[in-house]
């Protein structure tokens, strides 16, 4: 309960009555929805989740792909979207959102034909481009900022810059939000994320100065996560509990003194790297989560989550030859893609942490007592109260 805004198993608790239907009915509308309007990106940053898909050093491999949405799926996405009973879109990547010249028009239509939420996670260096400050500020619950270092230059080396979207452009444009924001009374939030990585971990406390002063409403902290993409090894794929014990946490504790209330991590991601190296915390059998929060590509695929964009067996269809409501509503081959996760594969190609994790861990809990009475009632009870407390509880 640290973070009343990053806490996942909150989130589903409070979307108790969705939960109850999904296991009756075995399918219902997504709650979050990713969507990726580009798998390119102007950035290169080494430990992207989607690097495989547009790091130059992945390209000639199988799933390469720096596409960009298609005009004409994209608006058929999101008019089939906003027909739906979705609470919450995340424009997300794949490569870097801000990058596609069709998503100022697919935010305009949801802003007029919906009541979806909607997010936003970018590295915030083309938001004058295609305009797009003044609509976020508008239309979005949030908006997060991938930073990830603490000083210009280790930034602009991490993520291979130019003088177009470098560490000041970037600082220039954050600026330029919260000025927007206090200018229209908009009430949306403004994040800035730091993945902490062995590279920047050393400037944790250089950037959480930096911050500080700037009128952000938090600072995200969470750990590095090596996707199954970049593991070479399963047995030790993650970066070892010693690092984060000996060389992460005091400094994150050294950020969170000089951030106060601004500070938010994901703690239960540290929790899992430390305690449980074994398993990382996957006790669950099945992947529940993935059900409430898929991914769009902007191949057009619609993935079991983020972690799997790109990779075509874990597509429930395309969107070129289906619409999404169409592909949604195929539970025959939604279960087939499920069962091979998680009864052939039994996750072995999945990479730890992923973003259905967490939730994961609670609904399969939940699963698992959904004859016991009492159970359901202390749920429900817990239920009302986090409604009260938890931020942003339309993003799972």
């Amino acid at each position: 309960m640290e973070s009343k805004i990053f806490n996942p198993q909150a989130k589903v608790i409070i979307h108790l009555k969705d939960v109850y239907e999904y296991f009756k009915k075995g399918n219902i509308d997504p709650i979050t929805i990713e969507v990726d309007p580009s798998n390119a990106c102007n950035h290169s940053c080494p430990f992207c989740i989607s690097g495989h898909l547009h790091l130059s050093k992945y390209k000639g491999t199988k799933l390469f792909n720096r596409t960009m949405f298609d005009k004409d799926i994209f608006m058929n996405l999101v008019r089939d979207l906003s027909k739906t009973k979705l609470k919450s879109l995340n424009w997300t990547g794949g490569g870097e959102p801000t990058m596609n010249p069709h998503l100022k028009g697919a935010i305009t239509y949801l802003e007029e034909n919906s009541n979806i939420k909607l997010g936003m996670f970018t590295n915030g260096s083309m938001l004058e481009r295609f305009n797009l400050t003044e609509i976020v500020c508008r239309t979005h619950t949030w908006i997060r900022i991938s930073l990830d270092a603490g000083t210009p230059k280790s930034y602009d080396q991490l993520r291979v810059t130019n003088k177009t979207n470098n560490f000041e452009v970037v600082l220039k444009n954050i600026k330029n939000l919260i000025e927007t924001k206090k200018k229209i009374k908009s009430n949306i939030s403004v994040g800035i994320g730091y993945v902490v990585t062995k590279d920047n971990y050393k400037e944790i406390k250089d950037f959480a100065n930096i911050f500080k002063d700037i009128d952000v409403d938090y600072c995200q902290f969470k750990p590095e996560i090596i996707q199954i993409e970049r593991a070479t090894d399963r047995k030790n794929e993650q970066i070892s509990e010693d690092f984060w014990l000996n060389e992460a946490v005091n400094r994150l504790d050294e950020a969170k003194k000089i951030l106060k209330d601004k500070f938010q991590c994901n703690s239960y991601k540290l929790e899992d790297l430390i305690s449980s190296p074994e398993t990382y915390g996957r006790n669950y059998k099945e992947c529940i989560g993935s059900q409430f929060q898929p991914c769009v590509g902007a191949d057009g695929n619609v993935y079991v989550c983020t972690n799997h964009r790109g990779h075509k067996e874990f597509s429930y269809g395309s969107l070129y030859e289906k619409s999404f409501i169409e592909i949604w509503n195929d539970i025959k081959k939604k279960s087939e893609v499920m069962n091979k996760i998680n009864y052939e594969q039994k996750f072995c190609k999945c990479s730890h942490l992923c973003k259905p994790h967490e939730s994961n861990k609670i609904l399969w809990e939940i699963k698992q007592n959904l004859k016991d009475k009492n159970f359901k009632k202390n749920l429900t009870k817990k239920s009302n109260y986090l409604k009260k407390i938890i931020s942003h509880s339309e993003f799972i």
